[in-house]
């Protein structure tokens, strides 16, 4: 009698805590409790990050001015760093400065704005003098294969724009020329992973359209960091304009990307420390930022998610799905019945299937399940510990990813690239436990339980995928003690699962 006080007092209070954190976030703060169909907004964050040396610190990140000219939602958060924004020419720039600092550093910067994106890539007239195209500096054999790329390009273009296409079609062609393939021999050792771009630039200053780079991002949610990309602004003669050059013929559309840096300079100035990087992150939010902002300003704790950089955020929105998945494990153990091989296993899986489409995931879980089970049967002949068993199983599951990605490369099927996101130990877990239960209980239970599983990763994968439960778990994470109140109650349920009153129901006929 006591255990049942303390369980219905447990549950009762975690209920109340959660539901009234979640009603104070509503009611005094005005956070939406329904998702509903208004427009979301990006949230572009700017990471820099180096280590300092011990020496003062100053660094010079390069703004989008369309940030401050249309008054964009923007901040920096960097703790122990003085800041200001300066501005020379239009052109602005966030300065970070500190004394000594050592170690690992990071500092950010955040810019907002609508979901249908900003025109931070259009036309920009030109004021001043006339800009004067950069010599390369080509010489011999070199110099000679770029003017003929050049000459050939402008016999077929009348325009700046139409010249840049030609540039771009020929640099990005599968069947290249001599001169082109002699060209990317020589940028890929110079310039690396951004040869092509480069190249493409000076190619359009030697034809006497004035280029330089330019910094950009893609507007999509992806997991984790990305890297700025490359784009090339150019002169027409009147205005500069920015395109991507892997889509040279097509406008930059503001919906698709945001240009960061334009101008030519550079993105990042660092003094004071070494090993320097400028990463972005990508997400977007579906409340007002001036909600958000009395989010952030809130003295509760459940609300300091919202305070986190966005690439720590980024990956809360992740985390909290993972109680929903363990949520309808246990329902669909504890009231259906439905066998799994294990509790995490079908909710890894289905936090896999959100990155790509689940008919696509099962195919490959399959495959790779199978394969590695006919490989472990191989390995019990060599009579193995289990240590070194499960180890080998590791590597035929790395191996068998490997060449799963390749084959679908080569079949043209992009998720398989994602095949990575599946968790390697637990897929060699899941081989090793499915092979334990073929030999011991037999191959009908063994097909039951995987089987089990993927029918529980896929309905864990659609409740997870919705959008309202998760705008819930991730604005209102206080709801996850209500979720936990839920799985306390259901793990003292001891009566019949609904598989079993389906199994037990020809025991009428003998009352």
């Amino acid at each position: 009698m006591a255990s049942r006080i303390k369980l219905i007092a447990i549950v009762l209070t975690l209920t109340l805590v959660g539901g009234g954190i979640a009603a104070y976030k509503h009611v005094r703060l005005g956070v939406p409790l329904m998702v509903g169909n208004k427009p979301t907004e990006w949230l572009v964050e700017a990471k820099v990050s180096f280590i300092a040396i011990g020496k003062p610190v100053n660094a010079r990140l390069s703004l989008p001015a369309v940030a401050i000219d249309e008054n964009l939602g923007s901040d920096a958060r960097s703790a122990g760093y003085s800041f200001i924004v300066e501005e020379d020419s239009g052109e602005y720039s966030a300065i970070w400065s500190a004394d000594e600092k050592i170690d690992n550093q990071a500092l950010y910067y955040r810019v907002r704005f609508g979901e249908r994106g900003v025109n931070s890539g259009g036309p920009i007239p030109h004021t001043g003098e006339l800009p004067v195209p950069d010599d390369p500096g080509l010489s011999g054999s070199l110099r000679s294969a770029a003017d003929n790329v050049v000459r050939r390009a402008k016999e077929l273009s009348s325009s700046p724009d139409t010249l840049f296409v030609g540039v771009f079609r020929e640099i990005t062609a599968i069947g290249s020329s001599p001169e082109i393939a002699l060209l990317k021999r020589h940028y890929e050792r110079e310039a690396g992973a951004n040869a092509l771009t480069r190249l493409g630039i000076d190619l359009l200053n030697m034809a006497g359209v004035p280029a330089r780079v330019a910094y950009g991002v893609k507007l999509e949610e992806v997991r984790g960091a990305q890297d700025p990309i490359w784009m090339v602004e150019y002169f027409d003669g009147a205005y500069w304009k920015v395109r991507d050059p892997n889509e040279p013929a097509s406008i930059l559309d503001p919906r698709d990307a945001f240009v960061w840096n334009r101008g030519g300079e550079p993105l990042l100035d660092l003094s004071g420390g070494e090993n320097s990087q400028v990463v972005f992150t990508i997400t977007r939010d579906q409340i007002p930022l001036e909600r958000l902002t009395d989010l952030r300003d809130s003295s509760l704790l459940v609300s300091t998610i919202f305070g986190l950089p966005a690439s720590e955020r980024q990956v809360f929105s992740y985390v909290v799905l993972i109680p929903l998945g363990a949520f309808v494990v246990v329902v669909l153990r504890n009231l259906v019945g439905i066998a799994t091989l294990g509790t995490f296993m079908p909710v890894l899986l289905a936090l896999s299937l959100l990155e790509m489409k689940w008919q696509h995931g099962l195919v490959m879980f399959i495959v790779i399940v199978g394969a590695g089970l006919y490989f472990r049967f191989a390995l019990s002949r060599l009579n193995l510990l289990v240590v070194p068993r499960v180890a080998a199983c590791v590597v035929i599951v790395t191996l068998l990813m490997m060449v799963l990605s390749v084959l679908s490369w080569h079949l043209g099927i992009r998720d398989g690239l994602k095949i990575t996101l599946f968790p390697m130990i637990i897929l060699a877990w899941t081989i090793e436990r499915m092979s334990l239960i073929w030999e011991e209980e037999g191959k009908r239970n063994a097909m039951l339980q995987v089987g089990g599983s993927l029918l529980v990763a896929v309905i864990a994968f659609f409740f997870m995928r919705e959008r309202q439960v998760r705008y819930w778990a991730f604005y209102f994470p206080e709801l996850l003690l209500v979720l936990l109140a839920g799985i306390i109650l259901l793990g003292r349920y001891t009566g019949y699962r609904l598989s079993e009153l389906i199994r037990f129901k020809s025991f009428r006929n003998y009352e």
